[in-house]
C-alpha cells in the first residue's frame, strides 16, 4: 500500500483529474489532502539554486546562516518571498475545498484540518470537521502564520481527545520553532514534523529517536536524495512517513506535479521491503489510527 500523507489541494496548479491520473500511474492508494496555504508559485532557476545552498547549510555546520536565510523567506508583512518575488500567505486555508473532495472521492483521499490559531479558533474548526472520520488529523504552519507553537496547546489537547495526529511546519525562531513543547506537554499526542524536521534537521533527528510520539515526513524539495537518506538513517524508518508537499516542486512532463519523484526515492532507499512498507503506509495508518 502507498499513501501520500502530505499534499496541498490547489487545482490552479494541478487539476484533480490529473491528481487521480497520477495516483493510478504510480499505484498510490490514498492521498491525505490539506488546504493550500498560499498563492501558486514555482521555485526555478536562481531561486532553486539558492534553495539548494540553504538546504546544505541547514543540514550542516552552517545551520545558523541557513536559519537566517530560512527566516527571511517570510517578509515583515507576512508574505512568502523568494529572491524578491512575493506570494500571499492565506490566514484562512480553505478546508471547504478539501471537504468537497473527501465527499466526491471517499475511497481516494483523507483530509487534514488546516488551522491557524492566530486568525480563528482551531477548536471550533476541528469540532466541525472531526465528526467525519475522513479527516484524519490537524495541519498547522507556525512559520508562515507567524505564531508561537505554544498557541497550539488547546489544539493539541483536542487532538489527543480525538485520537488525531498533529502535523507542523516549524519556523526558525525560538517560539515558532519550539519542537519540544507539544510532544512533552502532551505525551499522548502523535506529532509529525514536516519536511524531515526542517529547519533543525540533525537536532530534530536526534530528538525524534528519543520520543515515542514524534515523527517526520519526507516531503518537499526542502529535502533531496542524500538528505532523505540521512533522515531515514538517523531517525529510523519507523519514524518516517512518505509525503510529497505537492503540487510544489518536482514538475511533471505535463507541467503539473510528478507524484512519482519522491516515491521513487523512497523505493530506492537502501533498506528492507518491510521498512519501506512502514514509510509508505503503515506508520501513517498507525499514527492516524486508521483501520
Amino acid at each position: 500500500m502507498i499513501i501520500d500523507a502530505h499534499y496541498h489541494l490547489d487545482e490552479r496548479m494541478e487539476p484533480i483529474d490529473e491528481v487521480l491520473s497520477q495516483m493510478e500511474e504510480n499505484s498510490i492508494d490514498r492521498i491525505a489532502l490539506m488546504a493550500v496555504p498560499c498563492d501558486p508559485f514555482h521555485v526555478t532557476g536562481a531561486a532553486e539554486k539558492l534553495s539548494a545552498v540553504a538546504r546544505i547549510m541547514l543540514a550542516g555546520r552552517l545551520n545558523r546562516i541557513g536559519l537566517m536565510a530560512y527566516r527571511n523567506t517570510v517578509t515583515a508583512d507576512g508574505m512568502f518571498s523568494v529572491l524578491g518575488d512575493k506570494y500571499n500567505i492565506y490566514p484562512h486555508p480553505d478546508n471547504g475545498a478539501v471537504a468537497d473532495m473527501l465527499e466526491k472521492y471517499p475511497d481516494r483521499f483523507y483530509g487534514w484540518i488546516f488551522v491557524n490559531p492566530s486568525a480563528s479558533d482551531p477548536v471550533e474548526e476541528i469540532e466541525k470537521r472531526a465528526q467525519d472520520r475522513s479527516w484524519i488529523g490537524v495541519k498547522t504552519h507556525p512559520f508562515w502564520h507567524r505564531y508561537p507553537v505554544r498557541m497550539l496547546d488547546d489544539t493539541a489537547a483536542l487532538c489527543v481527545e480525538k485520537g488525531m495526529p498533529l502535523l507542523l511546519h516549524l519556523g526558525g525562531d525560538r517560539d515558532n520553532g519550539d519542537f519540544r513543547f507539544l510532544p512533552e506537554r502532551h505525551p499522548g499526542l502523535n506529532v509529525i514534523y514536516a519536511h524531515g524536521g526542517l529547519p533543525f534537521f540533525r537536532e530534530m533527528w536526534d530528538y525524534c529517536k528519543k520520543r515515542d510520539n514524534v515523527f517526520l515526513d519526507l516531503s518537499s524539495p526542502y529535502l533531496n536524495v542524500p538528505l532523505r537518506k540521512k533522515v531515514v538513517r538517523e531517525a529510523g524508518p519507523e519514524k518516517c512517513i512518505h509525503g510529497t508537499d505537492g503540487p510544489f516542486g518536482y514538475p511533471s512532463q505535463k507541467g503539473f506535479y510528478d507524484h512519482g519523484a519522491i516515491l521513487t526515492e523512497v523505493l530506492n532507499l537502501p533498506i528492507s521491503d518491510r521498512e519501506k512498507e512502514l514509510i509508505l503506509a503503515k506508520n501513517f495508518l498507525d499514527i492516524a489510527r486508521i483501520p
